[in-house]
């Protein structure tokens, strides 16, 4: 027998996995000398520790030639290595993309093969976009209800409240479809009626159809009149038996008939737009509603007329590189309803409710708390530029991402206010940078040294540092009012002697008619001293006294026992408010 063809550094001699790799280098177009080196690295012991990262160059190459479309499906639509390296060995730009489609039909396949898929699949292609339905489809089964899981939350239009009022109509919906519009027949699991049902809920209207649309005849002569009747036509008695139309005040009317009188309902082209454009009603109709009207696919849920309302949130270091978080509501009296005290005529009670919900990067829920107010004021207050204030803290947050959702709803008026794309992100403690070593500026109504009546009245509400710092949300005050503010300071370095010193420097800058912002005045500057024994979180507060206009507070920070710091480390915040 010839040993010939199998020398010492013949592919041959390559165990199966390897046989394997050297195959797909081939497929994706590997030069003879790659070839050989793949050989030579992998059968030869002393160069062994150089194949991982030949390979490893070797697809680095191949991906930095796709271009940025082809790099995007690569990393949104495909999760494993195999599926990675047989994309990367592909030829061509069309060869790739029939690639991506073909595992995506494959994975739709896998899908509907079972009733609860298939329910699934066609329910959400009516609210997925084309991209959303096909990253679902190409995650892997594991972890396709984490994925879905969050598309609901995000989906959510009340993120304070446990019921998610969008998927809870849209379950409704699809439940209602499968009993009243479900079919034995064609791929989906209900006809064309139960698609326009998810979408558009129940219709106002079911009325006739004036005519009956028979797609078996050519596009000029494909509508039948129904409106006379021809005595003994029962053809035409039957027509009308099997055509509805659906009216929805906001969406337009859709006409379904039952073609084939097996009890599958079908989207027709409505007469008038036939006459305007044929084509593109053809064109609608080959697409039936799979792709009704994308744009209006949002279920919709009444919350009533919106209630703005101010809020902002405050940040603090906490010991054990954690934070305290606090927001802060400003809600606008004059726009709440009120209720008559039946014991005192002339009195009258505000009720609202405030929710806050706090989540985590993975949009799991962290902080959750909810409270009805009660206040009680005169029938004839004026409560014109009045906010009650409110504050819910949370003191444990650990470095991350997180959503912050508010919402507020008035009793009286069945009003809401609802802000849920909030973002703060919390940098561990000891990665920050020396202008992070400070708190955002807090711009508050009123600061007051706490004492033990406040305490026992209100509880820690308000509360920072023994002092009592009462929100200005929204950072707007009323002409003459005096804007306070408050900020703390983080690691400042001691000298010999335990103290630390500090020199902040203070800008005021004004809002031109130009839209720019110049200083106000020349920086004023004060020199800080803590002693070695000082207690709590250190701070600045003062007191600003300033005319109608837009601005912008800036404090800088200079640590006096660090002299060696750069000048881009010291520390720096700033935060803009309204005098109106």
């Amino acid at each position: 027998m010839s040993c010939a063809s199998r020398g010492p550094l013949s592919p041959k001699n390559l165990n199966l996995k390897e046989q394997k790799e050297y195959d797909l280098l081939k497929q994706a177009g590997a030069t003879p000398d790659e070839l050989k080196m793949y050989t030579l690295y992998h059968l030869t012991p002393t160069l062994e520790s150089k194949k991982d990262s030949f390979w490893k160059e070797f697809w680095d190459k191949r991906y930095q030639a796709l271009n940025a479309e082809e790099k995007t499906a690569y990393h949104t639509l495909l999760g494993d290595s195999s599926s990675w390296l047989k994309y990367l060995s592909l030829p061509d730009e069309k060869t790739r993309r029939h690639f991506i489609e073909k595992l995506q039909d494959q994975k739709r396949d896998e899908l509907v093969k079972t009733k609860e898929g298939k329910i699934l699949y066609f329910s959400l292609k009516l609210l997925f976009s084309k991209e959303e339905m096909e990253k679902f489809l190409m995650l892997p089964d594991s972890l396709r209800e984490e994925w879905l899981r969050v598309w609901w939350i995000k989906k959510d239009p009340d993120l304070t409240t446990e019921l998610n009022e969008f998927k809870e109509e849209f379950d409704q919906r699809v439940e209602h479809v499968l009993i009243f519009y479900h079919s034995i027949f064609g791929k989906k699991p209900w006809d064309d009626r139960g698609d326009v049902y998810i979408l558009y809920g129940e219709p106002e209207q079911i009325e006739p159809a004036d005519y009956y649309y028979d797609p078996r005849k050519s596009p000029n002569n494909h509508f039948i009149p129904l409106g006379v009747m021809i005595s003994g036509d029962q053809k035409i008695e039957d027509m009308k038996s099997r055509s509805q139309v659906w009216v929805y005040f906001k969406h337009g009317e859709f006409q379904f008939q039952d073609n084939h009188a097996d009890g599958y309902w079908e989207l027709a082209p409505r007469k008038e737009t036939h006459e305007d454009d044929t084509r593109a009603m053809m064109q609608f109709l080959s697409t039936k509603t799979e792709k009704v009207d994308m744009a209006k696919a949002e279920v919709e849920v009444d919350f009533g007329e919106p209630l703005n309302f101010p809020w902002d949130w405050w940040r603090f270091w906490n010991e054990g590189d954690t934070y305290e978080v606090e927001v802060n509501l400003g809600i606008p009296i004059e726009k709440l309803g009120i209720v008559s005290d039946s014991l005192n005529p002339e009195m009258a009670w505000l009720i609202f409710q405030e929710k806050v919900a706090i989540f985590d990067q993975s949009w799991k829920k962290v902080v959750q708390d909810s409270a009805w107010i009660r206040k009680k004021i005169p029938k004839n207050f004026n409560r014109k530029d009045l906010l009650f204030v409110d504050q819910y803290s949370c003191d444990t947050l650990v470095p991350g991402f997180y959503k912050i959702a508010v919402s507020v709803r008035d009793s009286v008026t069945r009003k809401i206010g609802i802000y849920q794309d909030t973002s703060v992100i919390l940098v561990p403690h000891v990665s920050v940078k020396a202008q992070e070593k400070i708190s955002r500026i807090v711009m508050a109504d009123s600061i007051w040294v706490a004492d033990s009546a406040y305490v026992e009245k209100y509880g820690g509400k308000f509360i920072r540092n023994s002092l009592v710092i009462v929100p200005r949300p929204g950072n707007v005050y009323l002409e003459g009012q005096l804007a306070k503010y408050y900020c703390e300071l983080y690691e400042l370095k001691k000298d010999e002697k335990d103290s630390l010193h500090a020199l902040a420097v203070y800008n005021v800058l004004y809002k031109t008619k130009n839209n720019e912002f110049v200083l106000y005045a020349e920086p004023d500057s004060e020199y800080v001293n803590w002693p070695a024994d000082v207690g709590g979180q250190l701070f600045l507060k003062g007191t600003l006294n300033l005319p109608k206009g837009e601005y912008i507070f800036h404090i800088i920070v200079y640590d006096l026992n660090d002299p060696q710091a750069k000048k881009e480390e010291v520390r720096e915040t700033a935060s803009k408010f309204i005098i109106d």
